[in-house]
């Protein structure tokens, strides 16, 4: 849970992930899709992105437990308009989106958002 004294410090391990390995922002989200805190530029529809990420996470964790593979705790998603990575911390989700038209080190992305993932649940676990 993330409380008003480690809000700051959440925000904060957002805000290091920009621009790294082409990163736009970040948004951290509890499992109701609810936003608890974002590093995403203001045009961006974080409501919208929030629920429809819970969702997602959620029901691609449903389809992994089916297939006998475990538990889904990390996925990547490449759009036309960018990257998408998510990472469970602490039942939140840590949802990374890259910038359009950016070449992207995939794997040094997931390397960031692991290590800043768990930096994340130290502070809200």
């Amino acid at each position: 849970m993330v409380t008003p004294e480690s809000a700051v410090n959440v925000k904060n391990l957002l805000n290091a992930l920009n621009g790294k390995h082409g990163i736009l922002g970040c948004i951290l989200v509890a499992r109701d899709g609810s936003v608890v805190s974002t590093s995403l530029p203001a045009e961006i529809d974080i409501g919208t992105i929030g629920a429809l990420s819970a969702t997602l996470f959620s029901n691609n964790d449903v389809s992994i437990q089916r297939m006998n593979r475990g538990n889904l705790i990390q996925m990547t998603l490449l759009t036309d308009q960018g990257i998408l990575h998510f990472y469970e911390a602490a039942n939140h989700y840590l949802v990374v989106l890259t910038a359009k038209g950016q070449r992207i080190n995939l794997e040094g992305l997931i390397r960031s958002v692991e290590e800043q993932g768990k930096s994340l649940e130290t502070i809200i676990a």
